[in-house]
């Protein structure tokens, strides 16, 4: 995830609502960023695992999912009365998504938005942490990492993290946003390089344990599921996006422009790298849940394996504060306002961002597996916000004001509630299974 998405998931002092300059063309810019981030390098293992033409399917359900839902939340903004929009536009500390949920359905529903938005946003700073882990374990650092307390790279990363964490606004960390696009490209530019030699040097024919049409398991269909879900994710943004465009009218077609073009890109780095890796000795068991702990690993450093990890894990630490300002400034707009004063202030949030900074850090070195993070935080948060808010949000207005639409309403947020609690208690069963994995002693060898 990027800083475009962070930033606008969370801009609580501008709120987003008022008329912007922002061009079609920049619009869909931004849109792609939002949705082209550090959650593509499990695209792959989320093809591996779920099969090629369910991905596929997932894929282009989520893309009109996130459509039609993101239309939805915008028809629910035209429905308000004039009292109605005077309440959402005015400013209160919340997310344009709290404030709309607010005004329709009242303040717990608005409270529980405002939660998933900072479990969303807090699961987007452990994903950079459990990321870096993955990188650095896997250079020549391992071995030393390996030898150290479970936690201590994560915890050094948090320490880095949390200066850059303490600015005012979160545009002041938006270059850190362009540097992990770069830093992605070039990374899938090295997995696919390696994967073309390797392929080459073994041969080209298909492996057995490829999937084209079903998945290894339910569960990896769930988690496959997650993770294309957190890389979409933009229907919670609309709101915002449409309110920063010189001609508002036109944000319809720019959406759908910068979703063909990030279903286009998935699909080729999904499946592509997929059947790229498929029974490579790399890939022993398919693609890993980080697609870069398939290149060589403890490689030296002069190698661009190292060079490419080393890369990722500096972008981590500067695209880490995107999610902690963002779930920071959530806890801090619910705590009492302070008297004035500048101390009280700043340390207030270095309290509250210290705090989600080192409980990602926690998080991550309790559950080291960076697609188990993406797909948990996708299934609960993203599916909650994309899937089930809008259709919700749509019913309540419809109601009274909209008859027509209350059928289509009910389907969706029915079918959105059955998604949510399918997919995250499978993927949660996953995840808790692999934390007791990794919790678990390793097995004592009695000699003969």
């Amino acid at each position: 995830m990027t800083s475009e998405k962070a930033a606008l998931v969370d801009d609580v002092e501008a709120g987003g609502r008022g008329g912007g300059d922002a061009t079609f063309g920049m619009t869909v810019i931004t849109l792609m960023k939002i949705c082209v981030g550090t959650g593509v390098l499990a695209v792959p293992h989320a093809f591996s695992g779920a099969g090629v033409v369910p991905g596929f399917g997932m894929l282009f359900a989520l893309l009109c999912w996130n459509d039609w839902s993101a239309n939805r939340l915008l028809a629910c903004r035209d429905l308000l009365s004039d009292d109605e929009r005077r309440r959402f536009e005015a400013p209160g500390g919340e997310s344009p998504l709290g404030a709309l949920a607010r005004v329709v359905a009242g303040p717990r529903v608005a409270t529980s938005v405002e939660v998933c938005l900072c479990v969303l946003m807090f699961g987007v700073a452990t994903a950079y942490f459990v990321a870096l882990h993955d990188f650095l374990a896997a250079t020549p650092l391992g071995p030393a990492l390996a030898r150290a307390p479970r936690g201590v790279d994560t915890f050094a990363a948090a320490c880095l993290a949390l200066p850059l964490s303490l600015v005012d606004d979160i545009g002041a960390l938006a270059y850190a946003g362009a540097a992990g696009l770069c830093a992605i490209f070039v990374s899938f530019a090295c997995i696919v390089t390696y994967g073309v030699e390797e392929r080459t040097a073994v041969g080209w024919a298909q492996a057995d344990g490829f999937t084209w049409m079903t998945p290894t398991s339910v569960s990896a269909l769930a988690s496959g599921f997650g993770v294309l879900a957190f890389c979409f994710g933009v229907a919670p943004l609309a709101l915002q996006l449409e309110a920063s465009m010189a001609e508002p009218r036109r944000f319809a077609s720019a959406q759908r422009y910068a979703l063909g073009v990030a279903f286009l890109a998935y699909a080729a780095t999904g499946a592509g790298v997929a059947r790229l890796y498929d029974g490579l000795p790399c890939a022993p068991d398919g693609v890993a849940g980080n697609v870069l702990d398939d290149l060589p690993r403890g490689a030296p450093w002069t190698t661009a394996p190292s060079a490419v990890r080393v890369a990722m894990s500096v972008v981590c630490v500067f695209s880490a504060p995107i999610g902690v300002v963002s779930s920071g400034e959530i806890l801090e707009a619910a705590l009492p306002p302070l008297a004035p004063g500048r101390r009280p202030l700043f340390l207030r949030r270095l309290a509250v961002r210290g705090g989600v900074a080192f409980g990602a850090a926690t998080v991550a070195a309790a559950v080291p597996v960076f697609a188990l993070i993406v797909a948990l935080v996708g299934c609960l948060a993203v599916s909650f916000l994309s899937f089930v808010l809008p259709p919700y949000l749509h019913l309540k207005l419809a109601l009274s004001r909209e008859p027509a639409a209350v059928a289509l309403d009910a389907a969706a947020t029915v079918l959105g509630v059955v998604v949510v609690v399918f997919t995250t208690s499978l993927t949660a069963l996953t995840t808790a299974a692999e934390v007791a994995r990794a919790a678990a002693p390793p097995p004592v060898v009695q000699s003969g």
